[in-house]
């Protein structure tokens, strides 16, 4: 199995997650937003993901990183990919920016990975600025390495830019989109357009229903060296929940059934994923958030391999800690 894994947040692992991760899965009203950042004396910072497929294709991937109050930090991340008879390790290191504001935050990465032996620099940026109380837009950067086992072998990137929008057309009604372009080291290119409409089916119940789209093509397909049809389209629709257990902790579900055409046929899909979070009201005390996902997606990564009964599961968590 060769496989990409998305964490929560950012590009694949945040803009949309994903992550892994697509962040217009979880895109909030923008008026919803709160705002936070490190203590007096900075903020602890770090993240986790494990993920296990069908195919016996295992990743442990972890973040840690320090910010001081000035926003400014530094992190270290240690990867493991295992499959049967064959495994693989990723170090680096980076400088960082995080900010948290009413009108536009920042995620920005920089730094250096040594992954199965090859050295390349790696980074993401994430800008979303609310140009007004029902809109907010932004763009999304990444350059990381195709973490498939034939990409790790020869040492593979890829750099992304999207642009990313979020709009409330009234108090239930919102969507989100991104839009924009994944260039691979083998001299693939492939655009693309993701998009999520979400419906508040009950009034302030948390109780949604949505319809997500997802559609690229690649300019130079079925290289082997990863999950690269000529062409893929996907729709899918489902439920969400959100509610709080008490002052302190939130609970959030979801789950989605759809299609998927691509170039080499078509398919049935669905995903689930369920997790725990800090309430919104204690933004300013410990930030945390723990998920289980489950899709028999096989192309929710830069996937190949997959086929009838295929399952992919991963667990993920993230921990902000300020320093008072």
């Amino acid at each position: 199995m060769q496989v990409i894994r998305c964490a929560n947040a950012p590009m694949f692992r945040r803009a949309f997650v994903a992550a892994c991760a697509f962040a217009i899965s979880a895109l909030a009203p923008v008026h919803a937003q709160s705002q936070d950042g490190p203590g007096a004396h900075g903020a602890l910072i770090g993240d986790f993901l494990y993920s296990d497929d069908s195919d016996r294709f295992q990743e442990e991937r972890f973040n840690a990183g320090y910010l001081f109050s000035n926003n400014w930090g530094f992190g270290t991340s240690f990867t493991h990919y295992s499959s049967p008879g064959w495994s693989a390790f990723g170090y680096g290191a980076y400088g960082l920016y995080r900010e948290r504001g009413t009108q536009q935050t920042v995620d920005a990465r920089l730094g250096v990975m040594d992954t199965h032996g090859y050295t390349t620099a790696v980074g993401t940026l994430d800008y979303m600025r609310h140009i007004t109380a029902d809109t907010g837009i932004g763009v999304s950067a990444e350059r990381d390495v195709v973490d498939s086992i034939v990409g790790l072998e020869r040492g593979l990137t890829y750099t992304s830019l999207v642009l990313v929008l979020d709009h409330q057309f009234t108090p239930r009604f919102s969507m989100g989109a991104v839009a924009g372009a994944l260039w691979f080291s083998d001299n693939n290119t492939r655009p693309l357009l993701r998009t999520r409409w979400n419906y508040e089916l009950i009034a302030n119940s948390g109780l949604n229903a949505y319809i997500k789209t997802r559609t690229y093509s690649d300019s130079n397909p079925y290289l082997g060296d990863y999950y690269s049809p000529r062409w893929l389209n996907e729709y899918s629709g489902g439920l969400s929940w959100r509610t709080a257990i008490n002052d302190k902790v939130l609970f959030f579900v979801s789950a989605d059934a759809g299609r998927q055409n691509t170039s080499d046929g078509a398919n049935n899909i669905w995903s689930a994923r369920t997790g725990l979070e800090n309430h919104r009201s204690r933004a300013s005390h410990v930030q945390w958030q723990i998920a289980v996902e489950t899709t028999n997606n096989s192309s929710f990564g830069f996937m190949s391999g997959g086929g009838a009964g295929y399952r992919y599961t991963s667990v993920m968590g993230r921990l902000f800690i300020p320093l008072n």
